[in-house]
């Protein structure tokens, strides 16, 4: 890696990066917003970047990065978490496309698209310039903070482009479904098309029918970056995703089963990416070829008892891994799942992930996850809950299909139904988000009774 990356590669001046209501922004008049937007941007070493399109982020993203300031990517754009990484870091401000901010915050709203694009000026960022402070995301206890280099970043992307054959020349464009601020958002539909020469489309459409409008409107072949839970939904309703080149989604729960039935439904290849936080992207695998996961490159696996610890490639220092992993080699591994994944009932095991992917196979089962209630009263033993999201099933038909599946000692109790699980954009469930749906639908449920 060299000292200095360049804010962008691949483009040519006229070159496309994404779209601004429609209208094409070019990769000259991209560069000239970022610059004068960076010269304007109040003398603070962070910025939250709050911005809810993609392009609007970017743009903040660059120009912070121009002016050598910190974006800070909160795991929520709730009022609360804004609040929080405020106060832990006082010296920074916020930059947002919209004026729904927490009151009192000091905050500036992005400036509307310069119309001239000047001189095709690309700039050069320190490699080891801290670009962000991404987050966890609170599903296993408080946010915490990750910084992550330019450097990082961008060898990370690289590395995305050409193993997907992502790049200019290509007349292929990206859609994502999650936003930018999340490290798993960012590697796929930010630094990946800036660094490869690609555009990329501006929001981020949740629903199927939205997903499928957004595609048809990009050029060439398309790329979606997207979720286990927006494939299911889309797989579900049997969505037309016109123009699809290839697939990037998340990991778990994806199961073999959704992966088939949307390479059968769209004739894409699915490209799973296993990550974290941490580490930024780890591995890859064809769910429908293989098993086994492939660690980028450069990188190199071992363990310490039961422990998973990777380093190398885009890494500054060896990183211990936050789930179990069966080692094949020092880069080929088998996920296994989180540490505190495995249940322990009446003397039986059984992985929750596994739980989650019996109940998501009952027909008419939409959403659904199996987790630890919290603690029961002394002296009592804990026993496993559920939430459905299956408007047409009663809880009965629910709890008779998993009885066919797993151990009478998982079923759980109480199995909740509700009309849809509190995921984050990225299709994580913080702990704290699932426990309070469950005390509201267990109090529902008790008073209809």
């Amino acid at each position: 890696m060299n000292s200095t990356c360049p804010l962008l590669d691949g483009f040519e001046p006229d070159s496309i990066v994404s779209w601004d209501r429609g209208e094409p922004v070019s990769a000259a008049r991209f560069c000239a917003a970022a610059a004068a937007l960076a010269a304007d941007l109040p003398k603070k070493h962070y910025v939250l970047n709050l911005c809810e399109d993609r392009l609007s982020f970017m743009l903040s993203f660059a120009a912070a990065l121009i002016a050598g300031q910190v974006s800070l990517l909160p795991p929520s754009r709730a009022a609360g978490a804004v609040r929080d990484i405020f106060s832990a870091y006082p010296e920074s401000y916020c930059l947002a496309d919209h004026g729904d901010l927490p009151a009192g915050l000091p905050a500036r709203i992005v400036p509307p698209w310069r119309t001239d694009a000047g001189r095709f000026d690309v700039p050069q960022i320190a490699a080891g310039q801290v670009a962000l402070t991404a987050f966890t995301s609170g599903s296993t206890g408080k946010p915490q903070p990750h910084a992550k280099t330019w450097g990082s970043l961008v060898t990370e992307a690289r590395f995305l482009s050409r193993h997907l054959g992502i790049g200019a020349g290509r007349n292929v464009s990206v859609l994502g479904t999650v936003p930018a601020q999340h490290v798993y958002g960012l590697a796929t539909t930010v630094t990946l098309p800036l660094q490869s020469g690609v555009p990329v489309y501006s929001s981020h459409p949740l629903l199927p029918a939205d997903i499928s409008a957004a595609l048809s409107a990009l050029p060439g072949g398309r790329w979606l970056a997207t979720t286990p839970a927006h494939l299911r939904a889309c797989v579900g309703e049997e969505t037309k995703l016109p123009g699809l080149t290839g697939i990037i989604c998340a990991t778990m729960p994806l199961s073999l089963e959704l992966v088939q039935a949307a390479e059968r439904l769209w004739s894409a290849p699915i490209h799973e990416i296993y990550g974290c936080t941490e580490a930024g992207v780890v591995a890859l695998r064809r769910p429908a070829h293989t098993g086994q996961w492939r660690v980028c490159e450069n990188m190199r696996l071992w363990q310490k008892g039961e422990e998973a610890w990777i380093e190398g490639g885009h890494l500054p220092r060896a990183l211990r891994l936050p789930d179990l992993i069966e080692l094949v080699s020092e880069t080929e591994f088998i996920l296994l799942g989180r540490p505190g994944d495995m249940a322990k009932i009446a003397g039986k095991r059984a992985s929750l992930e596994a739980l989650h992917r019996e109940l998501l196979r009952i027909p008419g089962v939409r959403d659904g996850v199996f987790f630890v209630p919290e603690p029961p009263a002394p002296g009592r033993q804990a026993r496993l809950a559920a939430m459905v999201v299956a408007p047409r099933l009663e809880p009965e038909a629910i709890l008779r299909a998993l009885r066919e599946r797993i151990d009478p000692a998982f079923l759980p109790r109480p199995l909740l139904i509700v009309d849809a699980l509190p995921r984050s954009a990225t299709g994580k469930l913080p702990r704290e988000g699932l426990l309070e749906l469950a005390r509201e639908a267990l109090a529902r449920d008790q008073r209809s009774a």
